[in-house]
């Protein structure tokens, strides 16, 4: 009988760095090639023609309002023409629900199709950049340039589509969705749309991820994705699941909500530090990035403009398909029907195999018990070792203000996350290694992992197992499961099976779960960094089978511990403001001009000397000032305040133009405005005034479905905002009791503080930047009105405030 002789160093040192060049490869296919060719056919898609849109509209900011707007408008709209398309806009009032107002103008144009009354294509991004001080270039400067391209390309083909292509850029998509909601409910191209294609960014680069809006089922569009062929799809049911779960805020929401309308959303997010920021800016735009919307563009453009749309790839609610993305094949898709099969019969199989396993004494109950050790111990570790090393981190001066969620040196604490995790699982499987136990040490992975499929995709009802979590988009995950129950067996079968056959089995895993390892916290946020060193943990358990014939673990270990070392102190290394990663301050200059007092103010945790040239070194915390919540994207309030000369500003007026009693119910209409520019106006009023109707600018304000009362959707006492065009007043109408008297507050913001040289507020130092999501860098004005009763009961009363 021969005896076993440990598989050689050499082996495994080459299985070994096969699967990190896997590894490396897997982020590496995600997008296509960083080169940018010039002078391309003009049949094809060409990055640097793209980047000259990018570059032309992310000059400067552009949000609504500002005068950089109007010539973006212009730039995309001359652009079109120059293709030979028709362009119009479309311009209204809108207000969404929480009480965003705009008045947006949407780009449109429409390539004709060959077959007449057809349903139509129609490609989406927005033009306006986020208030105030990002250009854009990312979000969304890069969809609008994508989709000019795209469609240039199209052209230059000459192939006309079955189908109408519309191409739909729209407006006031930061402010609430406003352009969006104009076309979808007032356009009367809207009801030929059969799908979108929506290209949108929360970073500056990173792999573009493919989400499906629907609200049926998705069997239908994932596939004509797929048979689109397009080269480098970064999509997975998992996103489909949690995408359907939290809250949507694209353009697409709105097509999808109010118009019942199939899409596709294409977004990146890496890089988040720089989303709505000063960097969102042409020079750090990802070229690997923006090739990657023009991939998803040009087959699904060709492919879903010369198909039936007539069904507009709907589907009952249910009929889902599980997806995601493997090299070579592309995109792998199943039904979610077959999950309850799968899962009980993977279940059956882990059982059979441990079974026998046993009868051929390859596996021991004992050794399957011990093998929980390691990987439950690395698992809730790595667990504790980073999240609470976050959380001892993230208070520090580098992290409070930023508000994205995911820090300048984020990928780098990611890393170290990930590679701790990892000097964890080398060093506890090297005690608990013996040449003959690698199967019975695969078993408890494995366990997990179908533990985790049984608890988040198995169908119970119109849920799962476990109440508000079923996830059953990430039913894939029974395919490295699967792959590692073959791996177990040969490892029953074969005391040194292959580790070529071996490696090629661990793909699955390999492909699924690295990105993962990186995307969770980058899209979610650095809350949940301890995911790194659990996906880390599930991984490296899964290679069992291989890494579990190595016999010096315990260098892996070390030289882990070294990584981790590296990436920690690279990350301290980077844990400074910088002009290339600066830091957020933020400045306000507070009048009020009923009384004539002032105060500055600041949404900053940390004060920087710019910040303390205004407030001092002890500023009082703004709780006053909080009373009334300013809208932003986080709800965020200001930190410190401190008294300020007041100066002589141009004063907001409010006219009461109409002012009528019927019955026991009053009408008032006032008018809202100022001489001098104003970019935005909020409207506070206690949530303790209910108003029975309004109208703002003409628009009938929104209602709450039971009550029927109107503007019920307040955050605090904000009833609206209102974001200004060519400084067009506010005409605010409302009908309420006659009993009471509505106490109103007024705030006029302009962004020209640093410009306004009466208040004497220096440029910012290189290393600092002004805060994104907050009213900053402004002059707000504020004014107070309590609508008394009239003395005199009249139909019409008018009167100035």
């Amino acid at each position: 009988m021969r005896s076993f002789k440990p598989k050689s160093h050499l082996s495994s040192a080459l299985s070994f760095l096969t699967i990190i060049a896997i590894i490396w490869y897997v982020f590496y296919s995600q997008t296509p090639s960083a080169a940018v060719e010039d002078n391309l056919p003009a049949t094809e898609w060409s990055t640097a023609r793209a980047l000259e849109h990018v570059k032309a509209i992310s000059v400067q900011p552009h949000h609504v309002g500002s005068a950089a707007h109007d010539d973006v408008r212009d730039y995309i709209v001359t652009q079109l023409q120059a293709m030979g398309l028709q362009v119009t806009t479309q311009k209204g009032y809108t207000m969404d629900p929480w009480g965003n107002l705009a008045n947006p103008e949407n780009i449109l144009a429409r390539i004709k199709g060959s077959q007449e009354n057809s349903k139509a294509l129609l490609v989406l991004s927005h033009y306006d950049s986020d208030p105030h001080s990002s250009k854009g270039a990312s979000d969304a400067a890069s969809g609008v340039s994508t989709i000019l391209e795209g469609v240039r390309t199209f052209l230059a083909q000459n192939k006309q589509p079955i189908n109408d292509i519309i191409i739909c850029i729209t407006d006031a998509e930061e402010l609430g969705l406003n352009g969006a909601e104009l076309f979808v409910n007032e356009h009367p191209w809207a009801q030929d749309v059969a799908m979108v294609l929506n290209f949108e960014a929360r970073g500056s680069g990173g792999p573009s991820y493919m989400l499906v809006e629907t609200n049926g089922g998705n069997r239908k569009i994932i596939e004509e994705f797929s048979a689109a062929g397009v080269e480098y799809p970064v999509a997975n049911s998992l996103a489909y699941s949690i995408y359907k779960m939290i809250p949507n805020d694209t353009d697409l929401t709105v097509f999808r909500k109010d118009g019942d309308i199939n899409g596709l959303n294409f977004a990146f997010i890496g890089d988040h530090y720089d989303y709505h920021t000063e960097l969102d800016n042409y020079e750090r735009l990802d070229r690997n990035t923006l090739a990657h919307q023009g991939a998803y563009l040009m087959p699904l453009m060709n492919h879903l403009s010369n198909i039936d749309l007539s069904d507009e790839l709907k589907v009952p609610e249910g009929d889902d398909y599980v997806y995601f993305p493997m090299p070579i094949i592309k995109m792998v898709s199943f039904p979610f029907k077959w999950l309850p099969f799968l899962i009980i019969g993977s279940g059956l199989l882990l059982v059979v195999l441990i079974v026998y396993g046993i009868k051929k004494r390859r596996i021991s109950f004992g050794q399957i018990m011990a093998g929980f050790v390691p990987f439950l111990g690395s698992l809730i570790i790595g667990y504790l070792l980073s999240n609470y090393g976050w959380v001892g981190i993230k208070s520090g001066t580098f992290y409070v203000d930023q508000q994205h969620g995911f820090p300048y040196n984020g990928y780098w604490l990611i890393a170290a996350a990930a590679m701790t995790a990892a000097t964890l699982c080398f060093f506890l499987y090297h005690k608990y290694y013996k040449k003959d136990n690698v199967a019975s040490l695969s078993i408890a992975p494995l366990f997990i992992l179908w533990l985790v499929c049984l608890l988040i995709a198995f169908p119970v009802g119109d849920g799962g197992l476990i109440p508000g979590v079923f996830l059953p988009g990430a039913g894939f995950f029974l395919v490295p499961l699967i792959a590692g129950l073959l791996m177990v067996w040969l490892n029953i079968n074969q005391r040194r099976p292959s580790y070529i056959l071996l490696v090629i089995l661990a793909l699955p895993a390999l492909f699924i779960f690295t990105p993962f390892v990186k995307a969770f916290p980058v899209a979610l946020g650095m809350g949940i960094l301890f995911v790194a060193a659990i996906l880390t943990t599930l991984l490296i358990g899964l290679l069992i089978p291989i890494i579990g014939h190595y016999r010096r673990k315990d260098l892996l270990s070390f030289i882990g511990l070294i990584a981790t070392l590296v990436c920690v102190g690279y990350a301290f290394a980077k844990a400074e403001f910088t002009p290339s990663q600066p830091q957020s301050t933020s400045l306000v200059y507070i009048q009020n001009q009923d009384d004539q007092t002032a105060q500055w103010a600041t949404y900053d945790e940390v004060l920087t000397d710019w910040t303390k040239a205004k407030l001092g070194e002890s500023p009082a915390a703004a709780s006053e000032l909080n009373k009334n919540t300013i809208d932003s994207k986080y709800g965020t309030g200001f930190s410190y305040a401190a008294t300020a000369p007041y100066k002589e500003l141009a004063p907001v007026m409010v006219e009461t133009l109409i002012d009528s009693l019927h019955a026991d119910l009053r009408t008032v209409k006032m008018k809202i405005y100022s001489e001098s520019v104003i970019q935005r106006l909020e409207v506070f009023c206690d949530t303790t005034y209910v108003f029975e109707d309004g109208k703002v600018n003409g628009r009938e304000v929104y209602k709450a479905k039971v009550s029927k009362k109107a503007l019920p959707n307040r955050w605090g006492n904000r009833m609206l905002s209102y974001y200004v065009t060519n400084n067009e007043p506010l005409e605010l109408e409302l009908t309420f009791k006659a009993d009471v008297e509505p106490e109103f507050q007024f705030y006029a913001a302009s962004f020209d503080l640093l410009k306004t040289k009466a208040l004497d507020v220096k440029p910012r130092p290189l290393e600092q930047m002004s805060m994104p999501f907050v009213l900053n860098d402004a002059i707000l004005r504020k004014r107070y009105v309590t609508l008394n009763r009239p003395t005199i009961v009249t139909d019409s009363i008018p009167s100035n405030e």
